[in-house]
C-alpha cells in the first residue's frame, strides 16, 4: 500500500528538516507534502532547499489561507499515496511509529495513534494538560461510543475509499476536526483500529493550541461543545 504524509506547518523551522529525515529514514518510499500557512519564518523555504532533488519531499505554500483543517483537507486532496498520514510537525508524535500505523491499516480502514490504547502514554510535561485531555477524551468515548479512545489524536492513518467519503470539514477552529471526522467514519460503518504511541512535547517553536491556559480551557470548552453537537446531531 503506498502512503503519503502530510505535514500541516507555520513557523516550523526548528524541527521540519529533522522530522521529515526522519519520516523518510522510517518509510522510506512514502509521498511527504508539506502544507505550509506562507510562514513567516520560512518554514516552506527551508523545505524546498533542503530537500532540492528528492522527489519524495514536497511543498504546498498556502498564501491567503489559514488553519489546521483546511491544510489538512487541502493535503489530502493532493496527497498521492492509498493511504494518508497526518501528524503534527512538531515533533511530537515520533516518526518511528508511522509504520505501525500503516500497519495497523491491514485489518482496518482508520488506524489512531492513541495516547490511551494499552502501552499508549502521554509523555508530555504538564499534568495540567494530560489531565484535561484525558476528561475530554473519556468523555467523548462515552458520548460518541465507536471504540475509540483517543479522539483529539490528530495522528492518523486512514485509507483513500474513507477520506473520499469522510472529508475532513474545515469550518472547525482546531482539533474538533478530528473528534468529527472520527465519529463520522465509525458511524459510516469504517473499522477504526487504535494504534498506542508515546505523545511528548514539541522539539521546539511554539505551540498553536494553546499558548496559555487560558486559551486550553477555551479550546477544551469547544471540544466539549462540539462532542454534544455531533452527539445531538
Amino acid at each position: 500500500m503506498t502512503a503519503s504524509v502530510i505535514l500541516p506547518t507555520y513557523n516550523e523551522h526548528e524541527t521540519i528538516v529533522l522530522l521529515i529525515n526522519e519520516i523518510l529514514a522510517a518509510v522510506p518510499d512514502v509521498d511527504v507534502l508539506v502544507v505550509d500557512d506562507d510562514s513567516p519564518d520560512l518554514t516552506w523555504s527551508l523545505i524546498e532547499q533542503a530537500f532540492t532533488g528528492d522527489s519524495r519531499v514536497r511543498v504546498l505554500r498556502r498564501i491567503g489561507r489559514r488553519g489546521l483543517p483546511s491544510a489538512l483537507a487541502e493535503g489530502t486532496n493532493q496527497a498521492k499515496g492509498e493511504a494518508v498520514v497526518w501528524l503534527d510537525a512538531d515533533g511530537s508524535m515520533p516518526a518511528a511509529d508511522i509504520p505501525a500505523l500503516l500497519a495497523g491499516l491491514a485489518d482496518a480502514d482508520v488506524a489512531v495513534g492513541s495516547r490511551y490504547a494499552p502501552g499508549g502514554r502521554d509523555a508530555r510535561t504538564s499534568s495540567f494538560r494530560i489531565v484535561t485531555s484525558w476528561l475530554i477524551n473519556g468523555f467523548a468515548a462515552l458520548v460518541l461510543g465507536g471504540g475509540v479512545r483517543d479522539f483529539t489524536s490528530g495522528f492518523i492513518a486512514a485509507r483513500r475509499p474513507v477520506l473520499d467519503r469522510v472529508p475532513i470539514r474545515t469550518d472547525y477552529v482546531y482539533g474538533e476536526y478530528c473528534i468529527d471526522f472520527l465519529h463520522r467514519a465509525a458511524r459510516a460503518g469504517f473499522r477504526i483500529r487504535e494504534v498506542a504511541y508515546s505523545c511528548g512535547e514539541r522539539r521546539g517553536g511554539e505551540t498553536k493550541t494553546a499558548p496559555d491556559i487560558a486559551r486550553f480551557m477555551r479550546l477544551g470548552l469547544g471540544y466539549v461543545i462540539s462532542i454534544v453537537r455531533l452527539r445531538l446531531g
